[in-house]
């Protein structure tokens, strides 16, 4: 989607960052027909709160309830996909003709006439085999729309599904018509059409044949589309949190003129906390600070059916976690808690390679200052092992559980690591093969100033 045609973030209905996705697929016990060849998944957009917001009654974590803010855990879309499944003794093609004109328009551009095996013009352009994920329909409510969400969530959601799956198809087309159906001409109908396509252009889909779309998931290209839209949602986040504060700034002083305003308190005679650690300062929207540890991991813990003790010592362990502690030991101490929470837990307290800009330091490894101190962890950092190295948490379908046999060393260290920087050398190219310690308020604040200089 061009900036042109992206509405300002002062018009969302509410903070985009808190956008949460479930997913479920049902089936019986003994599948019947064709519910072992189609499996249709449905993945639910709602808009969530964390703990802190829900107690304080802040629909936008800014002190400031958003009048438009649509209540916590409210459905704002969907997404549905199909998996098309191989070798499973049904005609591939007939299953789909029967449930759908577009999945039947989809079977027809990619599979053979035997109705099981990929035609010679799906096998020109998609080199590995597997299962077809079909995305079908991407709906996301009225007010949610223009804001260039639409793929993001698309991405997000193939991302987690596609495992096994050799292509994502799409059909782009009009789900919705005008109140006047007469308005929708075939002109009408084919600018449309134009501009969904677009948008799924801008996740990694290339035009096939027939109208059909496909993504080729054994590439790099979409994984670098996602992290385009995961920065495009993070700029949004940013541009909505300024415009709701300078709103807030604004605003008439609810205080009456003639009551004194209290006085600030003393300063304590301690020093002050790590801000890293400290819950009062703002978090940064770009994922790597620490003082965004506890709020993405309070976020990740709503809406789901992990333990409260669970929650409990998750949320405890994240409070400990410094630039100096090992968090090899202190994954240890929550080996017990829910897998899902496990990982909530890594992604909240480290940070992707993707989301870090390293070439500046690649260049001048001199420049890394206070970051060369940053511990990163990976499964295989120094190539002792046969395979590509992975970070931990949810960077990647390989990633590995933050454990005692995760690797570890200094950003400064694996910057100075010629062999793990070559061409196809031992780092995944998905996500980079390490995850970074979340970075200290100074930390932080060097980064954002070396890289700015960097883009100049």
């Amino acid at each position: 989607m061009s900036p042109a045609s992206i509405r300002p973030a002062a018009e969302l209905p509410g903070d985009p960052s808190r956008l949460h996705f479930f997913y479920s697929h049902g089936h019986p016990a003994q599948p019947w027909d064709y519910e072992d060849t189609l499996e249709c998944w449905r993945v639910q957009v709602t808009y969530g709160l964390s703990t802190d917001d829900e107690l304080a009654g802040d629909a936008d974590g800014d002190g400031a309830p958003a009048a438009m803010a649509p209540e916590p855990g409210s459905e704002i879309g969907e997404i549905i996909l199909y998996r098309l499944r191989t070798y499973t003794g049904h005609n591939r093609w007939e299953v789909a003709d029967a449930h759908s004109g577009d999945l039947e328009s989809i079977a027809s551009a990619v599979l053979a006439d035997n109705g099981h095996d990929y035609n010679d013009a799906f096998d020109e352009v998609i080199e590995s085999f597997g299962d077809l994920l079909i995305l079908d329909r991407v709906r996301l409510d009225k007010t949610w729309r223009g804001f260039g969400l639409g793929p993001y969530c698309a991405a997000e959601a193939i991302r987690r599904l596609s495992d096994g799956c050799c292509a994502v198809a799409a059909y782009p087309g009009m789900s919705e018509y005008p109140d006047n159906r007469d308005e929708a001409t075939e002109a009408y109908r084919d600018e449309a059409t134009r501009k969904i396509a677009a948008l799924w252009e801008s996740i990694g889909f290339h035009h096939f044949q027939h109208g059909v779309w496909l993504l080729d998931t054994a590439l790099k290209e979409p994984g670098d589309r996602l992290e385009e839209r995961r920065a495009d949602l993070e700029a949004l986040s940013a541009a909505y949190q300024t415009h709701r504060l300078a709103s807030a700034d604004t605003s008439p002083d609810p205080v009456p003129a003639t009551a004194a305003r209290p006085a600030p308190p003393a300063a304590a005679p301690h020093a002050a906390p790590d801000p890293a650690t400290r819950q009062d300062t703002p978090a940064p929207a770009d994922g790597l600070s620490g003082t965004a540890t506890l709020t993405d991991l309070r976020a990740s813990c709503t809406g789901t059916g992990w333990s409260s003790n669970d929650r409990t010592t998750a949320l405890a362990a994240a409070e400990r976690a410094t630039s100096d502690t090992d968090l090899r030991e202190l994954a240890a101490q929550i080996k017990g808690v829910h897998f899902g929470l496990h990982t909530a837990w890594t992604d909240a307290v480290t940070f992707p390679a993707r989301r870090f800009t390293v070439r500046p330091f690649l260049d001048d490894p001199a420049a890394l200052g206070p970051l060369a101190d940053v511990w990163v962890y990976g499964s295989n950092l120094t190539g002792r092992y046969q395979g590509r190295s992975h970070g931990v948490g949810d960077v990647c379908q390989h990633a590995r559980p933050l454990g005692k046999y995760t690797e570890r060393m200094t950003l400064g260290e694996l910057v100075s690591l010629g062999s793990f920087w070559e061409w196809n050398g031992t780092a995944c190219s998905f996500c980079e093969g390490w995850s970074g310690q979340r970075l200290t308020h100074a930390q932080h604040a060097y980064y954002l100033s070396v890289t700015a200089e960097h883009r100049r």
